[in-house]
């Protein structure tokens, strides 16, 4: 070490002696020797901690309450003396703060004389809360307030200082909305800030659109054709519904919802409400994302295909009426099938309210069955043409004799042959006398002379009968 440093050092441990009054212990009673000024300088820096602070009017600083008093909460800030905070700064019904505590206070006067700091929690807050918003708008810090009031185009919010959201930047289309905010908590981004003016505009708007923007690309990055998801109802129109799927909106177009026919998207889903749809279609440089509920139901299509039968008759309800024909939904099965125009009458129409109206039952003919095009034609000249033939039918066989069977009419024959083949197997001896017999009578037939052909016997008549007759007086001829 040189000289210099020497006479330094001795400069230095003079300051020591001078201060603390005694000489420097040497030998084994000084565990740690100060052997150099840097031991020197750890030694004034742990002096420094141990002297009061020098506080001044403005300062904020951070105190430890050593005592709750009536009228005063007295805090300890590392001065001579204690400092004073009053009570009144607390709101009634606000926990105060119990020995022990650590809070920030502002000083507002140093009394030397009177050995006395008087301190303010609530200038202590105030002046933090402008450097909170400060820093919140440099850095872009998202910070909460609560709504307080509604007032002329937009709100009044707390965010340790009263602050004002204008309404284009509150996240509600409709601003008749706006009052049913207040009391509630939101979060928001500092516009301006400018306190000469007291003024401080806030945004919750954007907050909104940049977790939307965040949650939009984890979206994105996991959604694709036939993934399955949840999401939020969060618009209705006539054509549809539009689902908050996590930052990024899909159409669920009406057609999609049910297999079969719905008036209105609201007769299925409801705004706010949580469903499962299906990932139909994805178009990311158009930012259009088609979605589908149906898919997810059991498909009636599969079963009417194994239920219903072509050419058979069914009853049906019109569901629709349309230019060209009606919808008619089958009972036996939930599905809807077309009647065209030409199949609704035999006559001639120009409109189809001029024959069905919607609710109407009918019977109908299935003419066409496609289950998997998920089509089907129905005809109602056809079910009326059917049930004509089936009643004429039913007429004719009320109205006809019961008629000769062909089975019958074969056993007559069938037994009449029987007959004449039984008669001729009778024995040869009996036919051979019958032919001689009349071959004889031929001959004495041919013999005989010609005689008068002998008078046939008259029919005896009864005796009462016979007594009825006239008697006959026969002459006898002269001999």
């Amino acid at each position: 070490m040189s000289p210099d440093n020497d006479n330094e050092s001795t400069d230095i441990l003079g300051s020591y002696d001078d201060i603390f009054g005694e000489d420097v212990p040497e030998g084994p009673q000084h565990e740690k020797p100060i052997s150099s000024r840097w031991d020197l300088q750890e030694s004034w820096a742990d002096l420094e901690e141990a002297t009061p602070a020098d506080v001044q009017k403005g300062d904020i600083i951070s105190g430890t309450v050593v005592a709750v008093q009536d009228q005063y909460i007295v805090v300890d800030v590392g001065a001579k003396f204690e400092g004073l905070v009053p009570r009144n700064e607390f709101a009634p019904g606000e926990e105060l703060p119990t020995e022990g505590d650590e809070i920030r206070v502002a000083v507002i006067r140093v009394d030397d004389e009177a050995g006395q700091i008087t301190l303010s929690k609530k200038r202590a807050d105030y002046e933090e809360a402008w450097e909170r918003l400060y820093r919140a708008q440099r850095n872009g810090e998202v910070l909460t307030g609560m709504v307080t009031d509604r007032v002329k185009g937009g709100l009044r919010v707390d965010v340790g200082m009263p602050g004002f959201v204008p309404a284009s930047h509150v996240a509600i289309r409709d601003v008749r909305m706006l009052g049913k905010l207040v009391g509630k908590v939101l979060k928001l981004k500092v516009l301006e800030v400018d306190r000469q003016r007291n003024q401080i505009v806030l945004s919750h708007r954007q907050v909104i659109e940049e977790e939307r923007a965040r949650r939009r690309e984890e979206t994105l990055s996991r959604l694709a054709e036939g993934v399955v998801c949840e999401g939020r109802v969060r618009n209705i129109t006539d054509y549809g519904a539009f689902v908050d799927l996590g930052g990024v909106d899909g159409l669920l177009h009406i057609s999609e919802m049910a297999w079969s026919h719905i008036d209105h998207p609201s007769d299925v889903v409801k705004p706010g409400e949580i469903i499962r749809v299906m990932v139909l279609s994805m178009d990311k440089d158009r930012d259009r994302i088609s979605l589908g509920m149906r898919q997810l139901l059991p498909d009636p299509w599969k079963q009417a295909a194994k239920q219903l039968e072509v050419g058979a008759l069914y009853e049906a309800v019109i569901t629709r009426a349309v230019d060209t024909g009606a919808f008619a939904r089958l009972k036996e099965a939930d599905v809807e099938g077309f009647i065209p125009l030409r199949e609704l009458s035999s006559q001639r129409i120009s409109e189809t309210t001029e024959v069905v109206s919607k609710g109407q039952k009918v019977k109908v003919k299935l003419l066409d069955l496609d289950a998997s095009a998920h089509r089907m034609t129905l005809s109602l000249t056809g079910a009326q043409a059917e049930s004509d033939r089936q009643e004429y039918e039913e007429y004719m066989k009320s109205q006809q004799p019961p008629s000769v069977k062909l089975g019958d009419q074969f056993s007559e024959v069938l037994n009449q042959t029987k007959a004449s083949l039984t008669d001729s197997e009778q024995p040869s001896e009996d036919a051979d006398q019958a032919a001689e017999q009349q071959e004889a009578d031929e001959q004495a037939e041919m013999a005989r002379p010609d005689e008068p052909l002998p008078a046939v016997p008259a029919e005896p008549e009864s005796p009462a009968k016979a007594a009825e007759q006239p008697e006959v007086i026969r002459q006898e001829e002269p001999s």
